[in-house]
């Protein structure tokens, strides 16, 4: 849809939590490579909430909740 809008852009917008969980991956190499240490327990980024103790159920509400949230915001954008 956003492709036949013209506006790609706004899957970035709809597609919150994958982008949020691609780019925790990529910060951890990076930062490791460089460093020697880690930012994140574990990555994906959902992997290091669990390490922190949250139940698998709230980790799913939560980015359910947030991607609800911002397709909400994509649709007063577009």
């Amino acid at each position: 849809m956003s492709l036949y809008l013209k506006m790609p852009l706004i899957l970035v917008v709809v597609a919150i939590i994958p982008v949020f969980e691609t780019i925790s991956v990529i910060l951890q190499v990076l930062y490791f490579k460089k460093t020697g240490n880690r930012i994140f327990k574990m990555t994906p980024v959902h992997h290091h909430f669990e390490l922190s103790g949250w139940k698998e159920g709230k980790i799913v509400s939560v980015f359910s909740v947030i991607t609800l949230v911002f397709c909400i915001l994509a649709v007063f954008l577009v």
